[in-house]
């Protein structure tokens, strides 16, 4: 009796660790981003996750329903584009937007969120992509305030968001129940709360709340990406 008694105990607690180790793979391990995004200077720089460990991030189906289901909150037609935000031509989001699986896909903020600009040079062309200027940088407040008033709304539920993702991928039952319970109560109380920290890690929050102060560049990565953007600096043009 004691020995099936200590058997079944044992089960329990390797199936538990079991869930254990399942649950941190879902919801930590941290993947690579593709290879194209690290093969040059200018793809790291625009889509380039930093400090993803430490940030919480968008779910990515969520970050993509977000334009579709909310409209309203936005300044008009277009999507995240309608914020000022560069796009290159064929590139899936914009530039700023890092996407990469951390237990699940999600979407960040990197440094090119503020420092790359566009500038409009004829009414029916495409606005040139300008990757940093000095002095210049692009308004996150616009972005932040569009995700709070999301969270605010009371469309910002499960059901009405999973209308829209469903057109667009068929999640598993396992995803399904993660993002039904877990990840998107959690965001929409993260974006009520300050979405500047589910957005950028510390050390870019830091910069941006502070732009004169050079402290938050003790990463190796991070200041190799300062002297990207300031080898990339152009003078305020017109």
């Amino acid at each position: 009796m004691k020995t099936t008694w200590k058997a079944s105990a044992a089960v329990a607690i390797l199936l538990i660790i079991g869930l254990a180790i399942a649950a941190w793979y879902r919801l930590c391990h941290v993947n690579a981003q593709p290879a194209w995004v690290t093969a040059n200077s200018q793809d790291r720089y625009f889509y380039g996750s930093v400090g993803a460990g430490e940030t919480r991030g968008i779910p990515y189906w969520v970050w993509l329903a977000m334009p579709r289901v909310f409209p309203e909150h936005m300044p008009g037609p277009g999507g995240y584009a309608s914020l000022g935000m560069a796009w290159e031509e064929g590139r899936e989001m914009p530039v700023g937007f890092a996407k990469q699986q951390i237990g699940y896909i999600r979407v960040s903020g990197n440094c090119a969120l503020c420092h790359v600009t566009t500038l409009t040079t004829q009414p029916d062309q495409a606005p040139r992509i300008l990757p940093a200027v000095f002095g210049k940088t692009t308004e996150l407040k616009p972005l932040l305030n569009f995700f709070q008033q999301c969270a605010a709304d009371p469309r910002f539920n499960s059901d009405e968001l999973f209308s829209e993702i469903e057109k667009d991928t068929s999640l598993s039952l396992w995803d399904k129940a993660l993002y039904r319970y877990i990840l998107i109560p959690r965001i929409k109380r993260a974006f009520l709360e300050d979405p500047a920290q589910v957005l950028l890690s510390p050390a870019i929050r830091a910069h941006w709340q502070n732009p004169r102060s050079d402290s938050p560049f003790t990463d190796p990565e991070l200041k190799e990406l300062r002297n990207y953007i300031r080898q990339q600096s152009k003078p305020a043009q017109p």
